[in-house]
């Protein structure tokens, strides 16, 4: 049986050809996406703040290992945790809807 060797195949015909396998695909790929963007974003917020995550705990009253799991793993986050992970490190929490 022939190995399929994509090796040196470039990115975008691969994932063009498995999104044709399972029409699926995209749609979770964008999630992950945007899980990777707020993680991101979190990380680079508090960063920016100049403040640990330990810091950040004691400010929303909280272990730090909770603040660890939210900036690691935000995909099942509460819009209420992340408004007061927003309010300890300064900034205001804003959610928007676009078509």
């Amino acid at each position: 049986m022939a190995k399929n060797n994509r090796l040196g195949q470039p990115f975008s015909e691969f994932y063009a050809e498995e999104c044709a396998k399972d029409p699926g695909m995209e749609a979770r790929v964008d999630v992950l996406v945007e899980e990777l963007h707020l993680q991101a974003k979190l990380h680079e917020a508090r960063k920016a703040a100049g403040l640990t995550q330990k810091q950040v705990a004691e400010r929303m009253n909280v272990n730090r290992s909770f603040v660890s799991k939210l900036e690691n793993h935000p995909q099942n986050m509460k819009l209420s945790t992340f408004q007061r992970y927003a309010k300890a490190v300064g900034m205001h929490a804003e959610i928007a809807l676009h078509a």
